[in-house]
């Protein structure tokens, strides 16, 4: 598991150390003396176990029916090729069939009259087979499937991973909290705030989350389309505060 930590020092609020007017200026004007207040981030990343994604069947005709007719027919050949190269129905999520009428327009823009019918069915899937997503794709599509979704990526592990960022994130602002201490010629005294919320009087909201990406390669038969699962990296920022100590001449 790869693990990257980054650093953001905010604010070093110490009184007596202080000088000009700054960002740290104002926060130890709106706090008490004697602080400091750093923020720790951490990434922690894991490798995808469930792919999702979509195959789309959209067909047109002169009747809300034969569109209706042509889309179930097709949807029933690509949902059998699906069955033949090993997708099982519980890997199927759920499906949905509209049925709109097409409007034709004129060169102003305006809608002039009805031109068709046009019937589409998304089909859902989830499964935990990465390595055979670009083969269900492939035989979707020469089934008669005429579109499909990007496909997105998820790890089991989010919640265990965010802890791990987190408890990495506490240990990096306190080493900076520490070097801090030590530059201003004291001691790092106890912890009085930790908070995933950054202090008031910083951006921002909320400083954790789960960043999941994906990336697809496609390209015309008869050359198979290739999924590339990316690692999914979970991010963890926390903010701490603790009371500094002077050295004892300053005290």
């Amino acid at each position: 598991m790869n693990r990257c930590l980054r650093h953001c020092i905010w604010t070093l609020g110490l009184a007596g150390f202080m000088g000009g007017h700054s960002v740290a200026a104002d926060l130890a004007s709106a706090n008490p003396p004697g602080q400091i207040i750093v923020t720790g981030s951490a990434d922690v990343s894991l490798p995808p176990s469930t792919a999702r994604f979509s195959i789309g069947v959209s067909t047109r005709a002169p009747s809300a029916a034969a569109a209706g007719e042509q889309n179930a027919r097709l949807s029933r050949d690509v949902l059998a090729a699906l069955d033949r190269a090993g997708l099982a129905r519980a890997e199927i999520k759920g499906s949905n069939v509209t049925v709109n009428r097409r409007w034709e327009y004129d060169s102003s823009g305006q809608r002039s009259k009805a031109s068709a019918f046009e019937a589409n069915h998304t089909i859902e899937i989830e499964t935990h087979r990465l390595a055979q997503v670009g083969v269900f794709i492939d035989e979707a599509l020469a089934a008669g499937a005429t579109s499909t979704s990007d496909v997105s990526f998820s790890a089991d592990r989010i919640d265990e991973a965010r802890r791990e960022a987190l408890s990495e994130a506490v240990a990096a602002a306190r080493g900076d909290a520490e070097a801090l201490a030590r530059a201003g010629g004291g001691t790092l005294g106890e912890l009085q705030l930790l908070s995933t919320e950054r202090e008031p009087g910083y951006p921002g909201g909320l400083l954790n989350g789960a960043v999941v990406s994906a990336a697809r390669m496609s390209a015309p038969p008869p050359v198979p389309t290739t999924v590339l699962p990316t690692e999914i990296t979970v991010s963890a920022s926390v903010t701490g505060r603790w009371r500094f100590v002077p050295p004892p001449a300053a005290r």
